[in-house]
């Protein structure tokens, strides 16, 4: 049994600690199976290399950070697929500790943030995106944690400049990570000025926004672009030739996949994307971006909660769980891009576990809703257990893997859509 400090700092620490641990626990195990190039790795891990070997990048459809980060181990341990995926994990492991000290600071409770940590270390999607040399992972590890510096940082009555800068820094490397990471622009525009209202014109603090949202931002993009070996003898003028050629790659993508599913089917879990399937004889290996259905179907609705409820009881955390989930979710009804895919929703589900998490706090110790609570903080673990070995590609016997319960549909695989 942990034994947590009576020192709230420390308590904090250790904390944020145990959720890395338990984050690493389900990263680092059989990380580099299967042992070979899935799904988009073909493009991102390739990419890696390339920068490596002072080549054009097979992949430039996204900007470089991730990439780039990818390829550190790969130079330091060899083009293998424990390499290609220990940057992603890493980063999976470092979001379990920034989200819960985001939640500890949003939230009323340390029970609350705890609760909210658990929900989303639970969750299928994150788990299969910490373990495939894909962005997707470093720009949500990016974009909560420019999050936590701007809450830590317009909170006070004097704006925080070290928080602000950092959060700034983390912004940068978000957007030069995905250009989706413009949504979590958006939302924090929204949290200073709902925070900071007419303070945020005063000179210092409009000084430093415009450092934390525009030079700082642009100074860690354009950099990011000292790695592309095409860009160093041109300078700015290949850069933007290069944004430009992004924009209409993914404005103008008429390509069509197996796996492709509409913006408005993502929390309901329609159509998730298989990165790998094998069968040998009588034995399945599987890996399903599958988010845990107890979560990604009470994303909606809890979100809708936090927001009716937070403006009617004018709850700061019910407004900020609620505004960041439709933030990072809604504009992709916009998005000029129409292959998508639903694991594409992770970017939102950090902020539908704060509002779940509020909830849960707030029932445990009523007598009925406690047991509810429970009840429903038990099926998140549960359903987590039961599709690991789908996450993870753990071999799995075939009978197993293709028993019917009912008809029509297999112990992991509960609807046609999801084969």
């Amino acid at each position: 049994m942990i034994r947590l400090p009576e020192d709230p700092r420390r308590r904090t620490t250790v904390l944020a600690l145990l959720a890395a641990f338990v984050a690493a626990c389900f990263r680092l195990v059989r990380l580099d199976v299967p042992h070979e190039e899935v799904f988009d790795e073909v493009y991102h891990a390739k990419a890696a290399l390339s920068y490596l070997r002072g080549e054009v990048p097979v992949e430039w459809v996204h900007p470089p950070t991730a990439k780039i980060f990818i390829s550190f181990p790969v130079w330091l341990f060899g083009y293998s697929s424990w390499s290609w995926r220990l940057a992603p994990a890493l980063a999976g492991i470092a979001l379990a500790p920034v989200f819960f000290l985001l939640a500890k600071r949003v939230l009323a409770t340390e029970r609350a943030a705890i609760l909210a940590t658990v929900l989303l270390l639970c969750d299928g999607v994150y788990l299969v995106q910490s373990r495939m040399a894909m962005t997707n992972i470093f720009a949500v590890l990016f974009q909560v944690s420019a999050v936590y510096f701007f809450f830590r940082a317009v909170a006070p009555e004097r704006l925080g400049a070290r928080d602000t800068l950092l959060g700034g820094l983390a912004l940068g490397l978000a957007l030069s990570t995905r250009w989706t990471s413009l949504f979590a622009m958006a939302f924090l525009g929204l949290l200073v000025l709902g925070m900071r209202r007419m303070r945020v014109f005063r000179p210092r603090e409009l000084a430093l926004m415009l450092l934390a949202f525009l030079a700082l931002p642009a100074l860690v993009y354009a950099g990011s672009y000292w790695f592309y070996p095409a860009i160093r003898p041109t300078g700015l003028r290949h850069l933007v030739d290069t944004q430009k050629a992004m924009w209409a790659y993914h404005a103008g993508l008429n390509a069509t996949h197996s796996y492709f599913s509409p913006w408005y089917t993502w929390p309901w879990l329609t159509r998730p994307t298989w990165y790998f399937f094998r069968r040998a004889d009588e034995t399945v290996w599987g890996i399903v971006a599958l988010g845990n259905p107890a979560l990604w179907w009470a994303s909606v609705p809890v979100t809708l909660w936090m927001l009716v409820t937070g403006a009617l009881q004018r709850s700061r955390a019910r407004i900020f769980a609620g505004a960041g989930f439709a933030c990072l979710y809604l504009p992709w009804g916009l998005s000029p891009r129409t292959l998508n895919f639903s694991h594409y929703l992770f970017e939102a589900l950090p902020y539908a576990c704060l509002g779940l998490g509020l909830l849960l706090d707030e029932a445990w110790d009523r007598p009925r809703a406690g047991l509810v609570a429970r009840a429903y903080l038990g099926l998140v673990v549960g359903l987590f257990l039961f599709f690991l070995p789908i996450l993870t590609c753990y071999p799995v016997g075939a009978p197993l893997f293709y028993f019917q319960p009912l008809k029509g549909s297999y112990l992991w695989m509960w609807f046609a859509s999801w084969i």
